[in-house]
């Protein structure tokens, strides 16, 4: 059981009925469509339509399940300097980016398989995900917490986030922003967009950013373009032809390895990597949408696409603290000599289309759709290094990259998936008051891998599954709606396009939710709350066979309950507030492991990198006419490294604040300074001795301008 409330949870129970009653005194039938939100600048949205939580083009009071949005604008003004920080200032989802910036936790489930993210309402493959480089290319960040399977295919057990690009518009606009910051960073971006000609708009944006970073050799930097031009031939079809490219340098810090099992700040600016380390990732993402609308009851859409993703790495990944002795200092132990290459194309073409019918005074929209995609993945590596090597810890020289004749850089495997799926949405709404959404999806993948060193682990595999999800919404009043929902999902046991031969005989692990919620928007649009609780299982977890230890089994269970809120006011002009929390119990149901050819069961035990209590506020006042000062504060509860839950992350809290000032009407400059107390924190670790830090106290100036 969930023990500890936070009070604003009791207040948002509280609020429900006097601001329900408030507002059916305003609300009739004839406004039920037209609520409008005005100056909030929240996550929620409450009446505005999303594209991820559903394809019927549905508002988040009529979806039941817990969806928010963050607006780009937004995202850019606070100064969140990639899609995961932004993301982390959502309800419930924690920022748990490791070595190369990409990670996030929802609901007691981590990882790319289990929180998925798309670009543009699409699933990339990528065992990396790189897309998009930087948050100045999002138009807006819709989150989906609970499973989307039905939605997006297998995985997203816990959620997904959908970055939406800029697309072309109707009105001609310019942007630009520059800044300098802490570290050496400096970062530059522009964009424009709108109309070239009746029936012919663009939208293009760059952006560039390099850093120093705060620990020794961690330069890094990426470059970004996302380009379109929309033909709209004729009033009901139009074609949209989109390319974005990035390059991307990340920095080759490990982590700073735990010396006796706890950290040691005094090392923690030390790089142990190699000094002719690299990183580099190159991806290109090509896509071309069709949309043809034939009759207000009918809507056909169709995207083909082009992914082509190049990733290079060469590093010492693996370092550990080796104690000093009575004739040697404390040193560390780099192995882990992994020079990679990762060539990847992905080709594929999504078609939906959306039916409006009525029969009587039943309301009927239908979706039904077909995803089919070609994935190749090659993987050039040097597997098999073992070299290692010992290097002081406290003046450390890390030396250069270990090669080694036994384990050359070869071709390894290449992995073919074919992947079919078929889908459908519906949603019935019998009355203005009353609806039920249904889906259901089958998706059959088709694993054809090719093993360059060693034929016997050839194989073809078939992981299909069908998942499905049905909610009703029930609204009172046209600004409160309360709903339920039952969902399936299904979870690879890897990354799909590095399924193994170990892997290839294992189902996929499958799950379901049950959640409950209310979505409210009161004071006339000013203020917008949701409360959700939910509870997930998740099944056919990978486990050690208790008679053989080294053989892996399929008969785990994990589970997680919880409970959600948030808030958005806008209690005066000029003044916005947002809060969110979430309290989680996730758990071990049926789980063992072996340690060292020892079984040990871990039932009870909180999966690894799971907080149960998070947190986010963010305040913004305009205090005099062209000034606004803002902050928010972050806060993420303990975790654990380990299944066994023998070592602990420690719960953080981080402070941002910062000042702007619009000296012109389309211009503005700010100063903001992150990490205000600066907290040493965990953001992720890395191997079972690293801990992946996050980033110290920095100040960031900047210019913005929009016209």
């Amino acid at each position: 059981m969930i023990k500890h409330v936070p009070a604003a949870f009791a207040a948002f129970a509280l609020l429900a009925p006097c601001t329900a009653q408030a507002d059916a005194a305003d609300a009739t039938d004839a406004d039920r469509d037209t609520i409008v939100v005005n100056g909030v600048l929240g996550n929620l949205r409450l009446n505005i339509a999303t594209e991820s939580a559903s394809r019927l083009g549905l508002t988040p009071l009529e979806t039941p399940a817990s969806v928010e949005t963050l607006d780009g604008d937004a995202i850019r003004l606070r100064g969140d300097l990639t899609i995961q920080d932004a993301a982390a200032r959502g309800t419930g989802i924690v920022n748990t980016s490791g070595v190369f910036g990409y990670g996030l936790s929802a609901r007691g489930f981590t990882g790319q398989n289990s929180v998925m993210t798309l670009y543009d309402g699409m699933r990339m493959y990528n065992n990396t995900l790189t897309f998009p480089a930087d948050p100045w290319m999002a138009q807006s960040v819709e989150i989906l917490r609970g499973p989307a399977s039905v939605l997006y295919g297998e995985g997203a057990i816990g959620g997904a986030v959908n970055v939406l690009r800029r697309q072309p518009g109707d009105t001609l606009e310019f942007a630009g922003r520059a800044g300098v910051a802490s570290f050496g960073t400096v970062h530059a971006a522009a964009g424009a967009g709108g109309p070239i000609s009746d029936g012919v708009s663009f939208r293009v944006d760059a952006s560039y950013r390099r850093s120093d970073s705060w620990m020794d050799r961690g330069d890094s930097s990426a470059i970004a373009f996302s380009g379109a031009i929309r033909l709209r031939p004729a009033s009901d079809f139009s074609i949209t032809f989109s390319h974005d490219f990035s390059t991307q340098k990340p920095r080759i810090w490990f982590g700073v390895p735990l010396v006796n099992g706890a950290l040691d700040t005094s090392i923690r600016r030390n790089n142990y990597n190699v000094t002719d380390a690299r990183l580099r990732f190159r991806d290109n993402w090509s896509q071309a949408k069709v949309e043809w609308t034939p009759s207000e009851a009918v809507t056909i859409r169709s995207t083909f696409y082009h992914l082509w993703a190049n990733k290079y790495w060469r590093n010492a990944e693996n370092v550990s603290y080796v104690a000093a002795t009575d004739t040697t200092p404390a040193q560390i132990r780099q192995s882990g000599f992994l020079e990679l290459y990762h060539i990847q194309k992905q080709t594929g073409n999504r078609t939906t289309a959306n039916l409006k019918q009525t029969f009587g005074s039943i309301e009927n929209h239908l979706v039904v759709g077909f995803d089919v995609n070609r994935i190749s993945y090659k993987n050039v590596s040097n597997a098999g290094n073992n070299a290692a090597r010992l290097i002081d810890a406290i003046d450390p020289v890390p030396g250069r990259f270990i090669d080694q004749a036994a384990a050359p850089t070869k071709a390894r495997y290449t992995n073919n998936i074919d992947q079919f799926s078929v889908f459908a949405e519906d949603r019935l709404k019998f009355s203005e008051r009353f609806s039920i959404v249904a889906g259901l999806r089958y998706d059959r993948p088709k694993i054809t891998r090719t093993d360059h060193i060693n034929a016997a682990n050839d194989f073809t595999s078939t992981p299909d599954a069908v998942t499905w999800r049905v909610g009703a919404v029930y609204q009172p009043i046209p600004t409160l709606s309360l709903y339920g929902q039952y969902a399936t999902a299904a979870d690879p046991v890897g990354a799909l396009v590095s399924t193994s031969f170990a892997q290839s005989s294992f189902d996929l692990s499958t799950g379901r939710q049950y959640e409950i919620g209310i979505k409210h928007i009161f004071w006339g649009g000013r203020g917008q709350w949701t409360l959700a609780a939910y509870d997930i299982v998740k099944k056919r977890l990978l486990t050690s066979d208790p008679l053989m230890p080294t053989i892996q089994v399929q008969v785990g269970r994990q589970s997680s309950r919880g409970v959600e809120a948030s808030l958005s006011l806008e209690p005066v002009d000029g003044v916005s507030l947002t809060l969110n929390g979430a309290l989680l119990r996730a758990r071990y149901d049926d789980f063992s492991e072996s340690v060292g050819g020892v079984q040990f069961q871990r039932v009870g035990n909180r999966p690894a990198n799971v907080a149960a209590r998070t947190a986010n506020a963010f305040l913004s006042w305009e205090f005099l006419e062209g000034w606004v000062v803002d902050g928010g504060m972050g806060y993420v509860g303990k975790r654990y490294q380990d299944a066994a839950n023998a070592r602990v992350l420690p719960a953080y809290t981080l402070t941002d604040i910062g000042v702007r000032w619009q000296f012109a009407e389309a211009a503005s400059a700010s100063l903001r300074l992150h990490n205000v107390f600066n907290e040493t924190y965990v953001r992720s670790t890395y191997g079972a001795s690293q801990w992946i830090l996050g980033d110290p106290r920095s100040v960031e100036a900047s210019i913005h301008v929009a016209f």
